[in-house]
């Protein structure tokens, strides 16, 4: 079956592919949570190693890196060559769920909203990814009204199943669209009853299996449990979620851009004129330009699963052709907006891999040891270098570059393993108590090195980055 492409398909698709491969080139996932995920997947044995560490998570994760796993196990490629097959198949998997909704949507506005949203998590390998995009298509197929109830039903119970497996919080989005959704019904806007009704039970059907997950399955490595319990409450935490848009006020604008063809969509009093839109795409282009850092990314996931329920409920209120005209001008200043970050973000990788190659030698190095010291990775800056980082210049890479991306410090031995095709371990020291420690001994014990590259990241892992 043709998938039929409009403009703003056209437009979303575009971005996303320039996103994609500027990330495939600066391995830009290298720099986070990615770096733990591919690197379980490149030693051959992910789960005994990571991926069991979060098994309520383990339907995104298999996802968005199994298939690297798969390869790795089946063809044993090389660190480099891995590392680029991992990053063209992560960013396959969000496009692999968009045509999945795209041949099943009754209407555009499922699938022009998750490619909106992908853009902006992309970057931060985030289970709401793969989680967003089932629950999508779960809500995209129970919108048909040619589904009988007693089909609805079923398949809601059944997606619960594998959502459940995939973030917490995707729960919440659910209750969030429901929510909505009826307010907008008691308000008199023509949004059908059932999906909405079907959706608060998903929620908590969710929220339910979520819970029996983490009290049956346990995570046995202290440290993730650590991790995972400061960030447990910042979907929930309105104070931590505006303070996100104080500290990145990017996201401000492309929440503003997501929102408005739905405002006006439904007849509300604060939409927002043409005018207002083209200079809300205007301050948006110039902070993508001047102040996008690896953490807007990172934190742009709080808000989203609200902002995208809040979208979607909205753009569902009214005609769906009416959306569609309203939504052609914030979804192409949106895109535009997230093509310059990438712009930005990856040029800063660049200077980054440029600063690291410079320090790549044979064998593992503590960075702590090299002749020139090292920039610190605890980020001191402020003012108006928190909003317009070219003012950092000329110590632009000492200054900004390396308290931004050498921030997760365990990333950097992973990095430079991968950025020296196998050859080179640039580490920082963990303090075991108080640093994340992503990997468990036991599991790294079991890995049967292939190569002098495998014996030489599983030695590392073994005296360095794993928890006895």
């Amino acid at each position: 079956m043709f998938v039929r492409i409009d403009r703003t398909d056209a437009v979303l698709l575009g971005t996303y592919l320039l996103i994609a491969g500027l990330g495939t080139w600066t391995r830009a996932l290298l720099l986070n949570d990615g770096a733990v995920l591919m690197t379980a997947g490149w030693l051959g044995n992910a789960w005994d190693i990571y991926f069991s560490q979060i098994p309520g998570r383990a339907v995104s994760v298999l996802i968005s890196f199994g298939p690297a796993w798969i390869l790795q196990s089946t063809l044993g490629l090389s660190p480099d060559t891995y590392i680029v097959a991992a990053h063209v198949l992560y960013f396959a998997a969000p496009i692999c769920l968009w045509l999945v909704l795209r041949f099943i949507e009754p209407l555009p506005i499922f699938s022009h909203l998750y490619l909106a949203a992908v853009l902006v998590l992309v970057y931060f390998p985030t289970e709401l990814i793969p989680g967003i995009g089932l629950w999508t298509i779960w809500a995209a197929w129970t919108s048909d009204f040619k589904r009988s109830t007693r089909h609805v039903a079923t398949a809601t119970v059944l997606a619960s199943l594998v959502i459940a497996f995939t973030h917490p919080s995707v729960a919440l989005l659910s209750l969030c669209y429901a929510s909505t959704g009826l307010l907008l019904r008691a308000c008199g806007r023509p949004i059908p009853q059932r999906p909405l009704l079907a959706a608060a039970v998903l929620g908590l059907l969710v929220l339910f299996s979520s819970a029996l997950i983490s009290i049956s399955f346990p995570t046995t490595n202290s440290t993730i449990a650590a991790a995972l319990a400061i960030n447990r409450y910042d979907y929930v935490n309105p104070v931590w979620m505006l303070a996100t848009l104080g500290r990145f006020p990017l996201l401000a604008v492309l929440w503003l851009l997501l929102l408005a063809p739905g405002a006006a969509d439904a007849n509300l009093r604060w939409q927002l004129s043409p005018i207002a839109i083209y200079s809300i795409g205007f301050i948006g282009l110039c902070l993508a330009a001047s102040s996008t850092v690896m953490l807007t990314w990172i934190y742009a996931r709080h808000m989203a699963i609200y902002v995208f329920a809040l979208a979607l409920a909205l753009g569902l209120s009214n005609f769906a052709v009416i959306w569609l005209r309203a939504a052609r001008l914030p979804l192409m200043l949106y895109s535009g907006t997230l093509a310059i970050a990438a712009l930005s973000f990856n040029y800063d990788i660049s200077l980054y891999s440029r600063f690291v190659d410079r320090h790549l030698q044979h064998g593992v190095i503590d960075v702590a040891e090299l002749p020139a010291s090292w920039p610190s990775s605890a980020s001191t800056k402020g003012g108006i270098v928190t909003y317009l980082k070219w003012a950092a210049m000329p110590n632009y890479v000492r200054d900004v570059v390396i308290p931004e991306y050498d921030w997760y410090r365990l990333t950097l031995a992973f990095y430079s393993f991968f950025r020296s095709d196998g050859q080179s371990v640039l580490y920082h020291s963990l303090d075991r108590r108080t640093d994340w420690i992503p990997y468990e001994c036991t599991g790294v014990d079991r890995v049967k090195p292939m190569s002098a590259a495998d014996h030489m990241l599983t030695n590392f892992l073994k005296d360095y980055y794993c928890i006895r």
